[in-house]
């Protein structure tokens, strides 16, 4: 996020409860301790106690196991609209292990992507 200095850039930190059970106030408190990882003021960070996003995107993603996705990093288009289903990502990383190395999370190469999809809005419609 510090390379990305579009004011139009959203950012969604989702904390669900993975490694242990954590109830809905531990996984609170954890969530706002750990936010400070990401502090920067575009980031909107949400507590999922029962793990719904993660369950959402392991399908999405085809994590293997049916593992719940997370340690997960999603760019998604301008118009991505989660409706009925959440909407598929325009591009994702991870951390971890599972999925072919081209998905392991690079940081620079991840940023790149997001300018890519921040770049397409701003282009006339004809461009795109």
């Amino acid at each position: 996020m510090e390379t990305i200095h579009s004011d139009r850039l959203a950012v969604y930190v989702v904390w669900i409860p993975v490694l242990n059970f954590q109830d809905e106030p531990t996984l609170q408190r954890n969530g706002l301790k750990e936010s400070k990882r990401v502090s920067d003021p575009r980031a909107i960070h949400f507590i999922d106690p029962s793990g719904f996003a993660g369950k959402a995107y392991s399908t999405i993603l085809n994590f293997p196991y049916h593992a719940p996705a997370w340690d997960v990093y999603l760019a998604f288009a301008a118009d991505a609209r989660w409706q009925d289903q959440p909407p598929v990502p325009a591009d994702w990383m991870y951390q971890g292990s599972g999925f072919e190395r081209s998905r392991l999370l690079d940081g620079r190469k991840f940023a790149d992507r997001v300018q890519d999809l921040l770049a397409a809005k701003s282009k006339p419609a004809a461009q795109r």
